[in-house]
C-alpha cells in the first residue's frame, strides 16, 4: 500500500511536469490545503500554473521521499531560472539551485493538504555570489 502511494505521488510530479493542468484532480482532492490555507482544486491550479508562467524551466525532481500512509514527506530539488523576483528576491532569470521539502496527507488516493517550505537561505546565498 505505501508503495502505491509513492507511485501516485510520481504521478502527480510527473503530471506537474508536463503542465497537464486537466488531470490534476485525479491526484489533488477538491478541498484542498496549502500551508493551512483552503485553496480548493481551483486555486491550487492556479497557484500551479503561475509557478510555472513564473519559472517556464520549473522541474520537480525527487531527491528523497519517505511515505507512512495517509502522509507522504518529500524534499524536491530545483535548478531552474526564475523569470522575474521569486521569493520576494530579484533573480531575473538567473539560474538558482534548491530545496524544498514538503509534507502531504492524502484522504483516499488524493492530496488533501500540503505543507511546504522552500530553502530561500540557499537562493539568497547563489544571488551574493553572482
Amino acid at each position: 500500500m505505501i508503495g502505491k502511494l509513492a507511485d501516485t505521488y510520481r504521478a502527480y510530479l510527473d503530471c506537474l511536469n508536463r503542465q497537464a493542468w486537466d488531470e490534476l484532480g485525479r491526484f489533488v482532492d477538491d478541498n484542498v490545503q496549502h500551508n493551512g490555507r483552503l485553496l480548493r482544486l481551483r486555486g491550487y491550479r492556479e497557484m500551479l500554473v503561475k509557478d510555472f508562467a513564473d519559472i517556464p524551466d520549473l522541474h520537480f525532481n525527487i531527491q528523497l521521499l519517505v511515505c507512512e500512509r495517509p502522509r507522504l514527506a518529500a524534499r524536491l530539488s530545483f535548478d531552474c531560472s526564475p523569470n522575474d523576483e521569486f521569493l520576494g528576491l530579484s533573480v531575473n532569470g538567473r539560474r538558482v539551485s534548491f530545496t524544498e521539502n514538503v509534507f502531504y496527507e492524502f484522504t483516499g488516493s488524493k492530496i488533501s493538504s500540503v505543507w511546504s517550505v522552500v530553502d530561500k537561505a540557499a537562493i539568497e546565498a547563489q544571488l551574493v555570489d553572482s
